[in-house]
């Protein structure tokens, strides 16, 4: 029986910051429940250039999601977005997430 890929969360979140990636996520929702969504990528509005021209780095990106401890996605297939916490994601293009804190 083959044992299923491990990603590190690191890896991950490196990953979905690359602009057009599309992949699959399971995660844990606050109420408990699993969620699966089989197409995926960051949320295309979620950044965007400032009123005064310029735009986001990828520090001010990494330090508001630190902040915030959750990624603001888009759903493909249901044209939404949506919020997932970063500590309850469990899966990405079906590998298992490592949290090595």
């Amino acid at each position: 029986m083959a044992t299923k890929q491990t990603i590190t969360l690191k890896t991950v979140l490196h990953s979905i910051q690359e602009a057009g990636t599309v992949f699959s996520l399971k995660f844990r929702k606050l109420d408990g429940s699993t969620s699966y969504k089989p197409e995926v990528k960051k949320n295309p509005t979620a950044v965007r250039p400032e009123s005064t021209g310029g735009t986001k780095d990828l520090g001010t990106i990494r330090r508001n999601m630190k902040g915030a401890g959750a990624l603001l996605l888009f759903d493909c297939r249901a044209k939404q977005t949506f919020e997932a916490k970063v500590e309850l994601l469990m899966e990405f293009n079906g590998m298992t997430i490592f949290h090595n804190y």
